[in-house]
């Protein structure tokens, strides 16, 4: 049942372009970020290329488009407008990303921003879809979008968490963001803690060059014992933290 009542095959089509989208971003997030695993497989660049990974991301991002496009619908122009507002949005925010890599001064609300457009926009406008192909009202689009957004920025720092912490299982290789020296929210609250560490975390992420897996792994160590204590992973530690 839709969020109308009505039945749910009428947002079928939308939900296939969301699906699509979804795929996109995920094949494009792994080339520009070179993560050789999704999932618990390897990526798609890793398997085949570079080159065919993006000619694949970029056939399903045409193939969206197109589902899309051909929906007889009166808000047809609504949804092909909210999700090429959310794919611009998403690329900005890659690119915001890419960007920061390495940028000691990046603050923390500009660190969550950034989460916000490549993650969280992006989703809110594939939850709307479905919804749009309903007599789902505008106040309930909206809330469905917003759902959409959170649950964006839940799965994003998620994402973010099990980078540092590789107990936690995400199907992806660790320790990846500290590799490209991402500005991640709480790496930015680490640099910005005033802590004597955090001068060695300035350092390294300042750097240059493709770092070995031991410094990887000690910069790990220093967020892990370094970073706020009520900020940790439930479960993960109650210790105090060293000052």
């Amino acid at each position: 049942m839709g969020v109308d009542g009505g039945p749910i095959e009428r947002g079928l089509a939308a939900t296939v372009v969301g699906d699509l989208l979804v795929n996109t971003s995920i094949i494009h997030d792994d080339v520009l970020d070179r993560d050789p695993v999704r999932r618990g497989r390897p990526a798609l660049w890793a398997a085949y290329s570079t080159e065919c990974a993006l000619m694949v991301g970029d056939a399903l991002l045409g193939l969206a488009f197109s589902h899309l496009g051909e929906q007889s619908h009166p808000r047809a122009h609504q949804a092909l407008r909210m999700m090429s507002d959310g794919w611009s949005r998403l690329c900005a925010g890659q690119a915001r990303d890419t960007g920061q890599e390495g940028r000691t001064g990046t603050s923390l609300e500009e660190a969550i921003a950034v989460n916000e457009a490549k993650a969280a926009d992006g989703l809110r406008g594939v939850f709307c879809l479905p919804a749009l192909f309903t007599d789902a009202t505008s106040e309930q689009v909206e809330a469905i979008g917003d759902y959409g957004f959170h649950f964006g920025m839940a799965a994003q720092y998620h994402n973010d968490l099990t980078d540092v912490w590789p107990t936690l299982d995400r199907g992806r290789a660790s320790g990846g963001d500290i590799r490209r020296r991402k500005m991640t929210p709480m790496v930015t609250v680490a640099l910005a803690s005033g802590h004597r560490d955090s001068e060695l975390l300035a350092a390294y992420y300042g750097g240059r060059g493709e770092p070995e897996e031991k410094e990887v792994a000690a910069v790990a160590h220093l967020i892990d014992h370094r970073w706020a204590t009520g900020l940790r992973p439930y479960g993960r530690s109650n210790e105090p933290v060293p000052p």
